[in-house]
């Protein structure tokens, strides 16, 4: 029996095929992990008193350098592999810890006397050279001089005045006082002193004598750092 309400070619709604809702098409966007930055500081820890130093790199990982290799940690706090020790680093990256120098060469010394820039950037724990400015400079272990765009990250007290080495170097060759022998002298508080910093020579004044008179500390153009007596001389 047909249902009068119905006309004939008609279909009741009770015939209509169920419509499942379309899903969409194309790659399905996963959100980016959250890094824990507790899993970076939980590496730092645990390596800050036995490293010679631990550098953030600009992918966000960590670099820590042991006596005999650097630990590589992605940013997920994971080591990946092993590299030597003494890994070049980039002038952007941040040095964390640095419990010995790296020193530089005469090559680097002689690098930077030909550039004449007027100030440098020496880092503890980075053995490059770096001129800051518009383009960053970096002169490397072997000599290489190299452009970065990135800038670098350094402490306050890691920048130094060329101009002022200049200076005083000019001062101290022509000093017509002969300099004295360090092992021969006994160091009083506002003597003036002959002594190199970062393969520079200055000339400071003693403004603190430890250690049994063996220690000195030499203050110069705002700095001042620690001397061994016998690695100063003195000018009369």
């Amino acid at each position: 029996m047909k249902d009068e309400g119905i006309i004939e070619g008609q279909i009741s709604i009770f015939e209509l095929p169920i419509i499942e809702p379309m899903k969409p098409k194309g790659k399905i966007v996963k959100e980016a992990p959250v890094i824990k930055s507790d899993k970076l500081d939980d590496i730092i820890n645990l390596y800050q008193d036995n490293c010679s130093r631990i550098v953030k790199t600009n992918s966000g990982s960590l670099l820590v350098e042991l006596e005999n290799k650097t630990l590589y940690f992605n940013s997920d706090g994971v080591n990946e592999f092993e590299l030597p020790e003494n890994v070049g680093i980039m002038p952007g990256e941040e040095i964390l810890i640095a419990s010995k120098d790296k020193e530089i060469n005469d090559l680097q010394k002689q690098k930077l006397e030909d550039l004449k820039p007027k100030e440098y950037i020496k880092r503890k724990g980075d053995a490059n050279l770096i001129i800051p400015g518009e383009k960053t400079i970096v002169i490397n272990p072997k000599g290489w001089v190299l452009e970065y765009m990135k800038k670098p990250k350094y402490n306050a007290n890691e920048i130094f005045n060329t101009e002022f080495a200049i200076k005083f170097k000019k001062v101290e060759d022509n000093i017509t006082e002969p300099a004295i022998d360090a092992a021969n002298v006994n160091f009083k508080v506002d003597d003036k002193v002959n002594m190199e910093y970062q393969g520079i020579k200055y000339i400071g004044k003693v403004v603190r004598i430890y250690n049994n008179g063996e220690t000195l500390n030499v203050a110069w153009n705002g700095k001042q750092t620690a001397f061994y007596y016998k690695n100063v001389r003195k000018v009369e």
